[in-house]
C-alpha cells in the first residue's frame, strides 16, 4: 500500500515536467535509436500541447517507420497547418516534403505539397511533385489517386505527351474507356514520330479495330520515312494555351486546409 502511494507523486511530477526537458530527453533517445522510448516521450509532449510542431515533426518519421502511418500523417498535417498559419512557408514545405518521403502512399501529402508549391509560384516544382506522386499509386486500387495527380499535372503543363499517355493507360485500367479514347484523339494531332505511333498503338489495343490498326501502320510508315503527320498542320499556335484552360476547367481549383 505504501509503495502504491509513493508512486503517485512521481506520476504527477511526470505530468507537469518541463516540456523542454522532455523534448531534450526524447531527442537523446532518438539519436540513440531508442525509437519506442522517443515516441513515448514525444507523445507525452503532444498530450500536453497538441500543437507542438517540433515534437510532431520529430515523432512522425519514427511512427511511419513503425508502421503507424495514419498517426504519422496526422502529425505532419498538423505541423504543416501550424507552420502555414505562422507564415513559415519554407518550413511548411519542408514538412510536406518529409511527409511525401515517409508516408509516400498518402495522397493528400503529395496534393498539399504541390498546391503549396503552386501558391509560392514554383509551378515546375509542383509539376514534378505531381508526377513523382502519381508513380507511388501504381496499384489497381490506387489508380484513381494517380489519375487525380496526373490531371493536376496536365492542368499545369498540358503539352507533355508522356503524361497524357500515362493518363490514358490509367483510364483504361479503371474502365474509363471513353475518357481514354477522347484523350488520345485529342493528343494524336499534336504529336508525331514515335510518340504518334504509341498513341495509335494504344488506340488499336483499346478498340481492336481495323481503323486504328490502319492508323497505327500509317504512323509507323511516317516515322520510318521521317514524315510529319498531316493532321498536325491544322493545329493552331495557341492550341496549348486553350488546352491548358480546358484542363483547368476539368480540375477543381487547388485548395489548402490552411488559413488564407
Amino acid at each position: 500500500m505504501d509503495e502504491r502511494i509513493a508512486l503517485v507523486p512521481s506520476f504527477e511530477a511526470g505530468r507537469t515536467e518541463d516540456p523542454g526537458k522532455l523534448l531534450a530527453e526524447a531527442n537523446r533517445a532518438r539519436h540513440r535509436r531508442q525509437d519506442r522510448r522517443a515516441i513515448a516521450l514525444y507523445r507525452r509532449i503532444l498530450l500536453e500541447d497538441p500543437r507542438h510542431v517540433e515534437a510532431a515533426l520529430r515523432a512522425a518519421p519514427l511512427l511511419a517507420a513503425q508502421g503507424e502511418v495514419f498517426e504519422a500523417w496526422q502529425l505532419y498535417r498538423m505541423a504543416a497547418i501550424e507552420l502555414h498559419r505562422a507564415r513559415r512557408m519554407d518550413a511548411c514545405l519542408a514538412a510536406l516534403r518529409d511527409a511525401c518521403r515517409c508516408v509516400a502512399h498518402e495522397y493528400d501529402a503529395w496534393r498539399l505539397r504541390a498546391e503549396l508549391e503552386q501558391k509560392l509560384g514554383r509551378e515546375e516544382d509542383a509539376y514534378d511533385t505531381l508526377l513523382e506522386g502519381a508513380q507511388r499509386f501504381d496499384r489497381p486500387h490506387t489508380a484513381m489517386q494517380a489519375i487525380a495527380l496526373l490531371l493536376r499535372a496536365r492542368a499545369i503543363e498540358p503539352r507533355d505527351p508522356e503524361v497524357a499517355l500515362d493518363l490514358a493507360r490509367l483510364y483504361v485500367r479503371t474502365g474509363m474507356i471513353e475518357s481514354a479514347l477522347t484523350l488520345l484523339a485529342a493528343l494524336a494531332p499534336c504529336v508525331q514520330g514515335r510518340v504518334l505511333r504509341r498513341v495509335r498503338g494504344l488506340q488499336w489495343r483499346i478498340t481492336l479495330s481495323f481503323y486504328h490498326a490502319w492508323r497505327w501502320l500509317g504512323a509507323l510508315w511516317q516515322q520510318l520515312r521521317g514524315e510529319r503527320d498531316p493532321a498536325a498542320d491544322v493545329i493552331e499556335e495557341n492550341a496549348p494555351a486553350s488546352a491548358r484552360v480546358a484542363h483547368r476547367e476539368a480540375v477543381a481549383e487547388p485548395y489548402l486546409p490552411f488559413g488564407s
